[in-house]
């Protein structure tokens, strides 16, 4: 069993280690930041990471690691400003309610397994990755801001009834 173990995480560590990080991407960050977001439905709540870049050519943004999570790069254009935004659910209702966990093995056939986290990142790093051609790239976010918590105000849900 500690073999399984050791050898699981060497191969974690050499997957990291294969991933270099991209010193001269074809976009500049101008600020990053994130928050958390609750309410509007009881149970909601997200994580959003919003990062500001400027680019004199179009990026083909994949997706976005942040706080051992990754989801789909969206691009957001406010006013002059371009964002790279991620935004990730944190609702306690997204828990594995799917997730079958049994003493045997043949029970848990069809588990998803959970996404491995390909980087070691602190609280305030995220990994933004893109392509060029066929390869992808990958550039480290450094010291992203944390914004303060929004709380939305509470959303009755609507019935068939309340929606014709």
């Amino acid at each position: 069993m500690k073999l399984i173990g050791i050898l699981v995480l060497a191969l974690s560590f050499s997957q990291c280690a294969s991933v270099k990080m991209e010193k001269n991407p074809p976009f500049k960050v101008e600020a990053a930041t994130y928050n958390h977001v609750t309410g509007g439905m009881p149970g909601n709540s997200t994580l959003n990471l919003m990062i500001q870049f400027t680019s004199p050519e179009v990026v083909d943004f994949k997706d976005v690691y942040f706080q051992n999570r990754i989801t789909k790069a969206v691009i957001e254009q406010k006013g002059d400003k371009q964002y790279i935004a991620a935004r990730y659910r944190t609702s306690s209702d997204d828990d594995r309610k799917d997730l079958v966990l049994h003493s045997d093995p043949k029970q848990e056939y069809g588990n998803t397994p959970l996404e491995n986290f390909p980087f070691e990142l602190k609280e305030n790093e995220a990994i933004v990755s893109y392509a060029k051609g066929d390869k992808i790239y990958y550039v480290k976010i450094e010291n992203i801001v944390k914004g303060e918590s929004v709380r939305m105000p509470s959303a009755k849900p609507q019935s068939n009834q309340e929606r014709l």
